[in-house]
């Protein structure tokens, strides 16, 4: 029998890393797609290092994946602080790697995952579903994400794909702070770490065939947050 294979974005770090190590130890071949792959990543398939934006090597690389069982999208790119200070280039790449790779990734391996009944695993953020001062770029794109993921089901649950956006809060062990002046309290029960959110996707996955779950919130039980020590 043929082993189920995933594919995960943001694979080097945080929780794209721990969601490759939970469907590795699941029986799953995983294809990790991220930058500079920390040691004792022995548990992929294969590592693929690119940078999402170079659309044609990225197509070129997944298409030679021969099965897709389960697609997740887990890189992302954040800048923080006024709207008025975003540059151009950081919209850019928040642009590009935050919505606009789940896009391309998901359009092209939907056949593939058609012929599977796979999965569509999009991690967008808790800020997808607020008002966000000091991060309106970021939270839009990640309410883009959430807007695709919840049309996509709709247009492909008749083929038997499903699709899930998880919106995880502040995590620790994480890149997407290092670009911001503060980071999760690290207080016992202010934060999440990478391992809770892969834990959620575990949850998800193990349902029976025929009962979806489209969309989560994992947050921790307390809100905090702490300046960064210059």
């Amino acid at each position: 029998m043929e082993l189920k294979t995933a594919l995960v974005t943001g694979a080097s770090s945080g929780i794209g890393l721990a969601i490759a190590k939970m469907l590795s130890e699941e029986g799953y071949k995983v294809y990790g797609i991220g930058r500079i792959f920390p040691e004792g990543c022995d548990f992929f398939e294969q590592r693929l290092s690119l940078d999402l934006r170079d659309t044609d090597i990225l197509l070129s690389k997944v298409s030679e994946i021969k099965r897709v069982d389960i697609l997740v999208n887990a890189a992302g790119s954040a800048y923080y602080g006024l709207a008025e200070f975003n540059t151009p280039a950081q919209i850019k790449e928040m642009c590009r790697v935050d919505l606009e790779a789940p896009l391309i990734l998901t359009s092209a391996l939907l056949p593939k995952l058609k012929d599977v009944k796979g999965m569509v695993i999009n991690i967008a953020s808790v800020t997808s579903t607020r008002i966000n001062t000091h991060g309106a770029a970021y939270g839009a794109l990640k309410a883009g994400l959430r807007s695709y993921g919840r049309s996509l089901f709709e247009e492909v649950r008749k083929t038997g794909v499903r699709v899930v956006t998880v919106c995880p809060d502040l995590t620790l062990g994480t890149k997407l702070y290092r670009n911001a002046d503060f980071k999760p309290s690290e207080e016992e029960g202010c934060y999440l770490l990478p391992e809770d959110v892969a834990e959620c996707v575990k949850n998800i996955i193990g349902m029976r065939e025929g009962a979806a779950v489209t969309e989560v919130e994992v947050r921790p039980q307390f809100n905090r947050i702490e300046k960064k020590k210059n």
